[in-house]
């Protein structure tokens, strides 16, 4: 048994390594990194390829196909520009239907591929026939005024818009018209007031003061010119009548004297002096017997003097009493208390009264500055237009017009004729007066009336017209989608053509076709903004064909 030494027992038992305990520790910490770490990173890996996948997809939602595995059979056969299937797509795959011949821009009619000039262009079953009479009325419309012009450059008639099937049609709601032939009136269309007719119309005073002696005619009666509306008792009258026969009878005295004193003078038995004074006298009389008939004349009673020359002073006397008034008349007069003063105001048209003065009563004093009647003619009237500026340049004297007033609307039009255009526009409106001559023959107008004329410039029996909600404005072209003549033939691919078209007058809900459609064809009219929206998202990827031509 060994003996321990001091140092033996003093010497403490060596102690572990430090490093040992801690590698446990460090390992522990690096699997919390991890795990703190690796959500993010997987988020971050699947954002981004999610991210590459819709960048390759053009961010779309995959087809139901795709996602059962049937991809090749819908994705890879689809033309996804213009929804048909890509193998089908006429448009991506011109051989499969070739464009038809492209005639270019016709100058003369304003449009591409014109069927005015190329007939054949027609989408109709039997050849079209292209008139003298269709190109005349295209060429009136065109030089008539400015019409809505297409760019000539632009190339939207070369595209045409398919559908996979007519069931795919059918449920876009798009419904076809046919183009139609039917009458057509251009005009410019302006309210105006119906007056009367002021050289058919007269307002009546007396020639003479008096008093009214008798009321002949009331407000509505229709009267005939010449036809006596009223007795004014005036002494002026009396007077000049009584100078007439003085004049007369001084003339038949002097007259007397020449005849006898004329052969006497000859022998010698009366002096020449005396013939002579007895002439100058007989001069006289005949001067004053011109004067009062031209006095007579001047008051409306003209009276011819040679009638009176066979009859006695006493019956001219009695002729002269009522000169002036109708045979009728004079007949229901008492002569033996009829004044000879009266004086008749006569109408001077056939017309009807329209209007009678406050003094026009029995017993009433009138003088000659008041207004006694307003006779006027109505069987024709004026209508008063008022049109803008820029429309009288198309306005022209002998102009047909055609009027409806107001409160008839549901009965015919009254046709009438330019018969004035003011020099000068109303200072308030700054529109021009045209006036109409308008027949009225059957009453049907009233005056201070008002309604709306239609100056007519273009008045066309046949012209083409489409609904208007078939034609669309793209930018720089009017256009419609003219169906394909084989639509329905088996096999054949179903598309619309793009026409350009010239568009003329719009009349309610249908429009004009100067030129780009003969009658027969199809087009899509109800919701054919489908098809519109289809060459809009064609034109998004290449640009639109309008932008560039211009």
């Amino acid at each position: 048994m060994s003996t321990i030494t001091q140092r033996e027992r003093i010497t403490p038992a060596p102690s572990p390594p430090v490093a040992a305990p801690a590698r446990p520790r460090r390992t522990s910490a690096i699997w919390q990194w991890l795990g703190r770490t690796t959500p993010t990173a997987a988020i971050v890996t699947v954002l981004a390829a999610l991210a590459a996948w819709g960048h390759r997809n053009e961010w779309t939602v995959p087809k139901f196909s795709a996602l059962i595995g049937n991809e090749a059979a819908e994705a890879e056969d689809w033309c996804k520009d213009h929804n048909v299937p890509e193998s089908e797509c006429i448009e991506c795959i011109p051989g499969l239907l070739p464009p038809a011949k492209d005639y270019g821009w016709c100058k003369v009619h304003g449009v591409a591929q014109c069927p005015l000039e190329h007939p054949n262009i027609a989408q109709v079953k039997t050849p079209p026939v292209v008139t003298p009479a269709m190109l005349e009325r295209a060429n009136r419309a065109l030089a008539l005024k400015p019409r809505a012009e297409n760019n000539s450059r632009c190339t939207l008639h070369q595209r045409r818009i398919q559908f996979a099937s007519v069931e795919a049609i059918e449920k876009t709601g798009v419904d076809i018209a046919v183009v139609q032939e039917r009458p057509v009136i251009e005009a410019i269309v302006a309210n105006g007031e119906v007056v009367y007719d002021q050289t058919r119309m007269a307002q009546l005073s007396s020639r003479v003061s008096g008093t009214v002696w008798r009321v002949e005619k009331h407000v509505g009666d229709r009267v005939q010119k010449g036809e006596v509306l009223a007795l004014v008792d005036a002494a002026e009258v009396g007077r000049a009548k009584t100078e007439l026969l003085q004049a007369m009878t001084q003339l038949r005295l002097n007259q007397s004297n020449l005849e006898r004193l004329r052969p006497l003078t000859q022998q010698g038995a009366v002096e020449r002096r005396r013939l002579i004074e007895v002439e100058a006298a007989y001069q006289e009389s005949q001067i004053r017997l011109q004067s009062a008939q031209q006095t007579l004349v001047n008051l409306g009673l003209p009276v011819r003097i040679e009638v009176f020359a066979n009859l006695d002073i006493d019956e001219v006397s009695q002729r002269i009493r009522f000169l002036g008034l109708p045979v009728d008349l004079v007949s229901r007069l008492d002569a033996t208390s009829t004044t000879s003063n009266l004086f008749p105001l006569r109408s001077p048209l056939d017309g009807v009264v329209i209007d009678r003065g406050r003094q026009i009563v029995e017993g009433e004093v009138v003088d000659t500055s008041a207004v006694l009647f307003s006779v006027a003619d109505v069987s024709r009237l004026w209508l008063t237009l008022a049109v803008r500026q820029e429309d009288v340049k198309y306005v022209s004297l002998g102009q047909p017009v055609r009027f409806r007033p107001s409160d008839s609307k549901n009965e015919p039009e009254i046709v009438g004729l330019v018969g004035w255009i003011s020099t000068a526009a109303d200072d308030q409106t700054r529109t021009l007066k045209v006036r109409v001559d308008l027949p009225n023959a059957d009453g049907r107008l009233h005056a201070n009336t008002f309604g709306v004329g239609r100056i007519v410039l273009r008045d066309e029996p046949s012209v083409v017209v489409v609904p208007s909600e078939a034609v669309h404005w793209d930018g720089c072209c009017n256009i419609v989608f003219v169906r394909d003549k084989d639509f329905f033939k088996e096999g054949a691919p179903k598309f619309f053509h793009i026409r350009k078209v010239r568009v003329g007058v719009k009349e309610g809900d249908t429009t004009e076709i100067i030129a780009g459609l003969l009658p027969g064809e199809v087009i899509a009219s109800k919701n054919s903004v489908v098809l519109e929206a289809q060459l809009l998202k064609s034109n998004l990827g290449a640009g639109c064909a309008c932008v560039e031509g211009h």
